[in-house]
């Protein structure tokens, strides 16, 4: 909490949930500078495949999503929720559940219990992830579409059950580094102590078994089948004429972890079941986190934030 990035936020914890008597935290930024006023809200979820990762790991966290919160005086949320192997897909996703549920219910006697005269607006909730939190992020639209105005998503893990997520990399063309073996997830999982979560660890911890996973194909597995699982699913049984959240997708067309291609796909999918104004895709040149260093003069970053804009915070200005 002591990053620069965050230096222009009051930063607050509680706990959402308890799984097996371990809490499951979540943050609350306050802008140092929020008028005592409705306040929009942009919920952040980290990345880290579902599998490594944390609410406050700065590197991971894009300055211009930081910089965003603070010009539209939001309150900005990062909750932890369960990660895999100890945990499965659909017990993630309860904890996301779990924690829009406690944001509606629990926030604003949150807030004033910590001495804020900041009320939440919600009719203005905006989602934004990068890489499995950009997953989240579009998973929470598809499952609360009447709650939420609007998604970004940055280079989000989506198809999970394609064959960069199920066939093994090998060779490994993606990264050019070295093949990390499924014994070590193997081993990993073996040694788990029962009953034990974990809920956040700050990289690099655990990254070598984001590797093992990916390289052996083994990431969709440990997500689980479960339809509710797969946002293209989601989207297919969404009701024509429904209301959705504006959706920006933002990818680096040189991602070597996540595929943009697949992101591209999605895109087309929510266009042509939503219109063609429901939703916009910019793919500029970049690895994965091409955008961390962003600010909101970007000039692509800055058209493709447009609509969501229009859609989240506009009228708060008003």
């Amino acid at each position: 909490m002591d990053s620069p990035k965050y230096a222009s936020f009051n930063i607050s914890s509680t706990v959402y949930k308890t799984v097996n008597r371990q809490e499951i935290p979540v943050w609350v930024f306050l802008p140092k500078t929020i008028p005592n006023r409705k306040a929009p809200l942009l919920i952040h979820f980290h990345g880290g495949f579902l599998i490594a990762g944390h609410a406050l790991y700065p590197e991971w966290h894009a300055q211009w999503a930081v910089d965003y919160a603070i010009k539209y005086s939001a309150i900005m949320i990062a909750p932890n929720y369960r990660l895999m192997p100890e945990s499965t897909g659909l017990e993630i996703l309860s904890d996301i559940q779990d924690f829009w549920t406690w944001m509606q219910n629990d926030l604003t006697l949150y807030l004033k219990g910590i001495g804020s005269d900041v009320i939440p607006d919600y009719e203005k909730v905006l989602a934004h992830g990068e890489s499995a939190g950009g997953y989240l992020a579009i998973q929470s639209a598809l499952t609360r579409p009447d709650f939420i105005k609007a998604v970004i998503a940055a280079y989000p893990m989506i198809f999970v059950d394609s064959p960069w997520y199920t066939v093994p990399w090998n060779p490994n063309p993606q990264t050019g580094a070295p093949l990390v073996p499924k014994k070590v997830l193997d081993d990993h999982i073996t040694a788990m102590p029962k009953d034990k979560i974990f809920t956040g660890v700050f990289p690099p911890d655990r990254m070598v078994l984001v590797l093992a996973a990916l390289h052996s194909g083994e990431i969709s597995g440990l997500i689980g089948t479960d339809d509710a699982l797969f946002p293209a699913k989601l989207l297919e049984k969404a009701k024509d004429g429904q209301r959705m959240p504006f959706l920006f997708l933002l990818h680096g067309i040189e991602d070597n972890l996540v595929p943009c291609a697949e992101t591209k796909q999605f895109l087309s999918l929510r266009t042509k079941k939503f219109g063609e104004n429901s939703a916009v895709g910019k793919f500029v040149t970049g690895d994965h986190g091409m955008d961390v260093e962003c600010t909101l003069e970007t000039s692509w970053l800055n058209e493709g934030l447009i609509g969501t804009t229009e859609a989240w915070a506009v009228r708060c200005l008003d």
